[in-house]
């Protein structure tokens, strides 16, 4: 009779082993939407998704580039004003003259968006 008891905690024991278990996606890709120009100051808007917190742009591995091809080498790399999850700003840092504008959010980087600060 105890040997009967055992069989089915055995079996169940057996499937929940094998059940699917829930993974966390963490690679999810910034998306840039737009960029607003300066008009009367010197601080350029990015708005866009996933841009997580970025630790107000301290993060290590979370920083914007600058005047980079549209593939988003080269440009120079600068700090945020401002960072939250859907909007960056920056101060124009003067000598980009044109290129694109990329966000790197913990190592992943966006899509790029034409930038103009002549």
């Amino acid at each position: 009779m105890k040997r009967l008891v055992w069989i089915p905690l055995l079996a169940l024991l057996a499937l929940t082993a094998c059940a699917p278990s829930a993974a966390v996606v963490t690679n999810v890709v910034p998306t840039l939407i737009s960029v607003q120009l300066p008009q009367d100051g010197a601080t350029v808007v990015l708005q866009g998704r996933y841009f997580g917190d970025g630790r107000g742009g301290a993060a290590e591995d979370s920083y914007l580039i600058v005047g980079a091809a549209s593939d988003c080498t080269g440009g120079v790399e600068i700090e945020a004003a401002d960072w939250s999850n859907s909007r960056i700003t920056f101060e124009d840092p003067g000598g980009i003259g044109y290129g694109f504008v990329c966000v790197v959010v913990r190592g992943t980087l966006s899509n790029g968006l034409p930038l103009n600060l002549n």
